[in-house]
């Protein structure tokens, strides 16, 4: 009898054991977050372009093991990327995800994405799969239990937003997802140019060489593939927002504006000098969660 109440408790332990590893793991897997998704963008160099406008359906985001739904829109969210730069965003919602780790956000869009031009007129845009599979945008965040976080697509028009051969107006998938709680800002002043257009880009330490000014061969690329982020200056200034932490090299970059096409021409790039309180930097460092005001000086041929 003691043998056999034995293993009746022994039975009845491991089925507890049992049991309570199994709420347990129910609880870790129901455990649930918040996505709040925003949209912003870095200028294009066109300037009889006034809007490229986006119809969002719906909101998804990719997982380890599927896709589910952040947001969704009775009506199509409709609005222009070029309205939201230098570090403003357009709101697209927010969602409960389950906790965890995501690799991609989804914009499923509405058919009439479109392209507006200065004098009023139209063009429609081209998104590859956009109103099936969606516009995707790709990079790595997570979900915290109970905590909202905030992501942001930034879609980079200069780069995303091209004119191919056809004469179709197009949105590349090159757009970068971020955590925006692990961002900075990067502030600067570029001293004593005379040019129509600088634009100024932030290139990962060691990632950029001469060729990245060259034309593209192919017509779905752009000058500056590589670069992370890029900002028109106005008025001597600019700004680049949402900066991941990292070591960066500022690359600036003029341009001519053409009267008849109403674009900017490339005209030279160089790597800027960059100055921090008076002091020549070697390379400049962002943390997470700084504000960083640097000073430039680029000289052009």
């Amino acid at each position: 009898m003691k043998r056999l109440e034995v293993i009746t408790r022994t039975l009845l332990f491991a089925g507890a054991t049992l049991l309570f590893a199994a709420c347990n793991s129910e609880v870790d897997v129901s455990s649930t977050g918040k996505a709040k998704v925003g949209v912003t963008d870095a200028a294009i160099d066109a300037e009889n372009i006034s809007g490229v406008y986006l119809k969002v359906n719906e909101v998804k985001a990719k997982g380890a093991a599927s896709t589910k739904t952040v947001a969704t829109f009775d009506t199509p969210k409709t609005f222009n990327i070029l309205d939201y730069q230098n570090g403003s965003t357009f709101d697209l919602g927010e969602g409960e995800l389950a906790a965890g780790p995501y690799s991609e956000l989804r914009f499923i869009l509405e058919e009439g994405s479109y392209v507006k031009f200065k004098d009023g007129s139209t063009a429609d845009l081209d998104v590859p799969s956009g109103t099936s599979s969606g516009y995707k945008i790709k990079g790595a965040f997570d979900i915290a239990a109970d905590a909202t976080t905030e992501v942001i697509a930034d879609i980079d028009m200069r780069k995303a937003f091209v004119l191919t051969g056809n004469g179709q107006y197009k949105l590349r998938p090159t757009a970068r997802m971020i955590d925006a709680s692990e961002t900075s800002t990067i502030r600067g002043t570029i001293n004593n140019h005379n040019q129509d257009r600088v634009v100024v880009y932030a290139y990962a330490k060691g990632t950029y060489e001469q060729s990245e000014s060259a034309a593209p061969s192919d017509d779905e690329a752009t000058r500056f593939e590589n670069s992370i982020n890029s900002a028109v200056v106005s008025n001597g200034q600019f700004t680049l927002a949402y900066m991941p932490a990292g070591e960066y090299e500022l690359i600036a970059a003029s341009y001519t504006k053409n009267e008849s096409e109403e674009t900017y021409d490339f005209k030279s790039a160089t790597v800027a000098e960059v100055f921090i309180g008076g002091n020549l930097l070697d390379i400049l460092e962002v943390s997470a969660n700084a504000d960083i005001n640097v000073l430039i000086q680029a000289d052009f041929e």
